[in-house]
């Protein structure tokens, strides 16, 4: 009776085998195979499972108003309005990808219930709806957000299963974006204000605490300052105002633009084939390497 074999010797026969069987199944592929293999597969998913999807795109542009205008030009930008810093664009971008903007288009659209349809690919389907974390990744999936923030230009494509789906939520998207900065444009306006006010009512309180000529004068200056700033505050929070301007508006998609079969299956084989190729080669060099 042979000897009972050791838990190391056994993983080592077992690895053994593995390799040989390996090198069996690995000198009857070729490289044919493994790119027929490539297409016939990615073939299948792209005509069998893949489901078209539209793309409504449109662009917007973040301004804020500027109120320090004179002459003809400057009334012009006056109602036009400049374009607003990257800190603002790069705001606007932030809030589209995030859960609060799903949250607003959900309640609309409900996506969620969308995305996680038994009728989805199921290759490209929300499989946990239950989790936030999930169904924002799969979200920002469907969009595509280019932000300029050179120009403060943005550029939004939404895909969905529906041309006109895809549009409603784009615009949904611009809109919900314009309330943002409506609130953040509020936020920053009670701010400045808040603090030239304060500074008002604190030079008030100091006249009319003043008794010597000295005290009654310097509080007067600080107060004629405090006003001043009052003043100049009200023209800042004017210009603090930011909105947005669409460049273009969101389009109807006619036809469904994503996936580009064709040219996804032609990449697919591409890859395919190069990633064979250096494969190849590694593994001759590591063979040829032990040989030596």
């Amino acid at each position: 009776m042979p000897p009972a074999l050791t838990g190391t010797e056994l993983l080592k026969r077992l690895w053994d085998r593995l390799l040989q069987a390996w090198r069996e199944i690995a000198g009857r592929i070729s490289f044919w195979t493994v790119v027929g293999a490539a297409a016939v597969l990615s073939t299948i998913y792209y005509f069998v499972f893949a489901e078209p999807l539209y793309d409504s795109q449109t662009m917007v542009s973040v301004q804020n108003k500027s109120s320090i205008a004179t002459g003809a030009s400057s009334v012009l930008g006056g109602v036009l309005g400049t374009s607003a810093g990257g800190t603002q664009t790069e705001q606007v971008y932030q809030y589209i990808i995030s859960m609060d903007m799903l949250k607003a288009l959900d309640k609309e659209f409900h996506l969620r219930g969308l995305y996680a349809s038994s009728q989805r690919n199921p290759f490209w389907r929300l499989w946990w709806p239950a989790r936030d974390d999930s169904f924002l990744a799969f979200y920002q999936d469907m969009i595509a957000i280019e932000p300029d923030t050179t120009n403060s230009i943005i550029t939004i494509d939404v895909l969905d299963y529906d041309a006109r789906r895809s549009q409603a939520i784009a615009q949904k998207i611009v809109a919900q974006s314009q309330q943002f900065l409506n609130h953040q444009t509020a936020i920053m306006q009670t701010a400045t204000m808040k603090f030239a006010q304060n500074e008002l009512q604190n030079a008030v309180k100091a006249v009319q605490a003043a008794k010597l000529p000295y005290e009654q004068q310097v509080a007067e200056i600080r107060l004629s300052s405090a006003q001043q700033a009052l003043a100049t505050a009200v023209g800042l929070a004017n210009q603090q105002q930011m909105f947005i301007v669409p460049i273009a508006v969101p389009a109807l998609p006619t036809d469904a633009t994503h996936p580009e079969k064709l040219l996804d299956i032609s990449g697919i084989i591409v890859i395919t084939a190069i990633s064979y190729a250096v494969g190849f080669l590694m593994w001759a060099n590591v063979r040829d390497h032990r040989k030596g």
